[in-house]
C-alpha cells in the first residue's frame, strides 16, 4: 500500500497539470482571438518600432558629435569600394592586365648579356 501512494500522488499531479495546460491554452486562443488582443499587439509593434527609430536617430547625433561613422555611412562606404572593385576588374580586362592578385609587374625580356667570364678571369691573373 505505500508503494501504491507514491504512484497515485504523482499521477494525478500530471493529470493536474495537464488539465491546467488544457485549460490556459483554451484561455489563451479565447483572448487571442479577440479584435482587441490584436490591435494592442499591433500598437505595441508600433510602439518597439517607434523606440527603434529613436534609439537608431539618438545614437546617429551622438556618433556624428563623436565624429565616428554610423553603420549607414560604413555601409555606404562598403558600396563604393565594391563599385570600385567592379570597376578597376572591367579596366584591367579591358587593358590585358592580370588580376589584381598578382602584384608582381610583367618586365620584357632581358636582352642585354653579362659580360663575359673570360675578360673578368683575364683581369684576375694581371693582377
Amino acid at each position: 500500500m505505500a508503494t501504491d501512494k507514491p504512484d497515485s500522488t504523482a499521477q494525478s499531479f500530471s493529470e493536474m497539470v495537464t488539465q491546467w495546460e488544457r485549460n490556459f491554452e483554451s484561455f489563451a486562443n479565447q483572448v487571442m482571438g479577440t479584435e482587441a488582443y490584436s490591435q494592442a499587439m499591433n500598437n505595441m509593434q508600433k510602439t518597439q518600432l517607434g523606440f527603434q527609430r529613436m534609439f537608431a536617430q539618438t545614437m546617429t547625433t551622438q556618433l556624428a558629435a563623436m565624429n565616428i561613422p554610423s553603420r549607414e555611412d560604413v555601409l555606404q562606404l562598403t558600396e563604393l569600394v565594391r563599385q570600385m572593385d567592379r570597376r578597376m576588374e572591367r579596366i584591367e580586362e579591358k587593358l590585358g592586365v592580370s588580376g589584381s592578385a598578382n602584384h608582381e609587374r610583367k618586365r620584357p625580356p632581358r636582352t642585354k648579356q653579362p659580360p663575359v667570364q673570360a675578360d673578368a678571369e683575364s683581369g684576375a691573373k694581371a693582377s
